[in-house]
């Protein structure tokens, strides 16, 4: 049996296009006891793993290179199997390469239990997979949420940030997002934000600002730079930031560096954490009991851009990599 996987067959030049990929066909290995075979149903995408294209290993996986092939994480459905917990028609939750059919170990999947009929896959790629669960850590382990804060989320409208608006709300806090559209704001204020701007009209700060007169005591970060510095005076005393990622630090040829202003958090004594959501699995049943509630409540959904065909995971990609999505990147690969 043959399978397709997408392979990275070039560095960017700049900005990251669906060129800089090909698409193989590869043999499927045999099974061994002990694992599956499983077919490719839904695909997540992560604009953090541009970082690690022609980069060094990370506690997500290792440097990618030409020849090599990405994985994230994705639903899949055992077609085959040589273990005793999973049987063919079982749907699972694994990282997988970007590979139509795959041989896994038992070990290397976390079960779906039996679908709801109110829950889509997608939704285990979003609100209850990976990007939830780095909502959910951030937002509750590390930022310590609670209903009287008012929150700012940056990168808002993005797979991890449409989480985290949408967990801070469940729990009563007042909610305020930045996105780069206006068609991404008026997501944000019908998931439930109190406000929301495009950070592209204007400076951050005076932006920020306008939202929130009185400041803000959390900002769940995903874009760094210009609106962290607007954060950090934003915030007020004692306030908060949790950083999960650097989305305008991402790539060839853009500009790292830390906030100017850091030192304000020594006179607002303010607290900055980042954190590594692979490392809070012991937090992984509240996660679920908590999310599945809100989800059938209906105090929360999944938000996600869904594209059409295995074939199109490059383009999806690159389309990810330039702010072409509302919610999650997610390739229907049963198409």
């Amino acid at each position: 049996m043959d399978a397709h996987e997408v392979q990275l067959a070039s560095y960017p030049d700049g900005v990251m296009e669906a060129r800089n990929f090909r698409i193989n066909t590869v043999p499927v290995p045999e099974l061994s006891d002990g694992q599956v075979m499983v077919r490719l149903r839904r695909l997540g995408l992560n604009a953090g793993l541009a970082n690690r294209i022609g980069g060094p290993d990370t506690a997500y996986g290792p440097g990618i290179n030409p020849g090599d092939v990405p994985a994230s994480d994705a639903v899949v459905e055992i077609v085959e199997s040589r273990c005793g917990a999973f049987k063919p028609g079982d749907m699972a939750v694994r990282k997988s390469p970007w590979r139509s059919i795959d041989v896994a170990a038992e070990d290397d999947l976390r079960r779906i239990p039996a679908l709801e009929a109110c829950v889509p896959l997608e939704a285990y790629l979003t609100v209850l997979g990976h990007t939830g669960f780095t909502a959910y850590a951030g937002m509750t382990r590390f930022g310590g949420v609670r209903a009287e804060d008012t929150v700012y989320v940056s990168g808002a409208a993005g797979g991890v940030g449409s989480c985290a608006v949408q967990f801070a709300k469940a729990v009563g806090a007042t909610v305020i997002g930045s996105a780069g559209s206006l068609e991404k704001v008026k997501l944000l204020r019908a998931l439930g934000a109190d406000a929301a701007f495009n950070h592209r009209d204007g400076a951050a700060l005076d932006l920020l600002r306008e939202a929130a007169p009185d400041g803000i005591d959390l900002f769940y970060d995903n874009v760094g730079g210009e609106q962290l510095e607007a954060a950090l005076e934003a915030l007020r005393f004692g306030g908060r930031v949790v950083v999960c990622g650097a989305a305008s630090q991402y790539g060839k040829g853009s500009e790292r560096r830390g906030p100017s202003n850091y030192l304000r958090m020594t006179y607002q004594q303010l607290t900055l954490r980042g954190f590594d959501v692979t490392s809070n699995e012991d937090l992984r049943q509240e996660f679920e009991t908590d999310v599945a509630s809100w989800l059938r409540a209906g105090k929360i959904r999944s938000v996600d851009t869904l594209v059409r065909g295995f074939g199109q995971i490059p383009a999806a990609f690159a389309s990810l990599l330039a702010g072409g999505n509302s919610g999650r990147m997610i390739v229907d690969c049963d198409s």
